[in-house]
């Protein structure tokens, strides 16, 4: 079971993103993600202008971290460090 996400852990995953990988790693792992590979879609992510972050759990129990502009969630990155984007409305 995770242990439920701090207001710090999620202010040290932001600032990580500005950081070298390593520490987004760890920023992550204290979150309960997997961190892959290549961190670069998701430092793109979070190096957005006005950017926030909240943390939730999925049906099975598993960590989304929901990234935010402007209360909107833009994107959520998945246990698996996997960023899914939410479905686009089409006219």
């Amino acid at each position: 079971m995770l242990r439920p996400a701090t207001t710090d852990a999620l202010d040290r995953l932001i600032a990580s993103a500005f950081d070298v990988d390593r520490e987004l790693d760890m920023a992550l792992v204290q979150l309960g993600v997997l961190p892959p590979l290549d961190l670069s879609v998701i430092r793109s992510w979070l190096t957005l202008d006005g950017v926030g972050v909240r943390a939730r759990c999925n049906s099975d129990g598993h960590r989304i971290i929901d990234v935010l502009v402007e209360r909107r969630i833009v994107a959520s990155i998945g246990h698996d460090g996997a960023v899914e984007l939410p479905f686009a409305a089409s006219a």
